[in-house]
């Protein structure tokens, strides 16, 4: 697995997703309180940008359907997703965002 430098933390205000592409993968990144997560940015379900919905606590809410996903883990919570989304590593070093990707 490599490494990847997506963005700076200043740029993610906490509360915030943002839509990166690595290695020809798009992930979203969530902001919590406490800490970066990275998930695939494609639903499960509609096939459609999660960087477009919305986030309730740590719930992703997908803007076509409103199928929701746990942010920590990518399993999918709310009816109409049933598929978890991939999740990737994520880590913040030197006010950087890493996430890590197959090569």
């Amino acid at each position: 697995m490599a490494s990847i430098r997506v963005k700076a933390l200043a740029d993610l205000a906490t509360g915030a997703m943002a839509r990166v592409a690595v290695e020809e993968e798009d992930i979203l990144l969530v902001h919590l309180e406490d800490g970066v997560y990275a998930v695939s940015d494609i639903c499960s379900h509609a096939r459609v940008s999660l960087s477009g919905g919305w986030l309730e606590g740590d719930a992703i809410c997908c803007p076509k359907h409103g199928g929701k996903f746990d942010a920590r883990t990518g399993c999918a919570i709310a009816f109409p997703a049933f598929t978890n989304l991939r999740k990737f590593p994520a880590s913040v070093r030197d006010g950087q965002i890493y996430v890590e990707v197959d090569e």
